[in-house]
């Protein structure tokens, strides 16, 4: 691995919303950015070609760096690198990477203070015809 100092982390970052992520981050002048992603043999990596970044890791590679502590640590992580196809059957699968991954990161952000922001779109289903409140209150 590259020597890096403070990177802002991009899971997912070869995907749409994700390289867009990394898009805007480079129009803001940034560029030690490292990209957390699994390329398999589709054709997200073409997301990446325009993109500034220090430095690419697969997703398994990265989360076993830091699980070992031999991940720097890192400013800003971008997490995005979630599964959100509502058609996945295999809920070993989505508790590994949506559930223990992200606790996983979660929890490293929090012991070296890094700023955490995940996201998934997924998340989010129905038409709106009630409306979208994050307020707790409302039952």
């Amino acid at each position: 691995m590259k020597s890096l100092e403070n990177p802002i982390v991009v899971t997912g970052g070869a995907g749409f919303i994700g390289s867009n992520i990394v898009r805007r981050l480079n129009e803001q002048g940034e560029e030690n950015i490292v990209i957390v992603d699994r390329l398999g043999t589709g054709e997200k990596w073409k997301n990446l070609v325009s993109r500034q970044y220090v430095d690419y890791l697969d997703k398994d590679d990265f989360i076993d760096l830091v699980r070992t502590g031999r991940f720097p640590k890192a400013r800003c992580i971008f997490h995005m690198g979630a599964c959100s196809a509502t058609t996945e059957k295999d809920a070993d699968y989505l508790m590994s990477n949506n559930f223990h991954y992200t606790r996983t990161l979660c929890e490293w952000a929090l012991e070296t203070g890094a700023r955490f922001i995940t996201a998934s779109s997924g998340a989010t289903y129905g038409d709106g015809s009630q409306g979208y409140s994050d307020d707790d209150a409302i039952t």
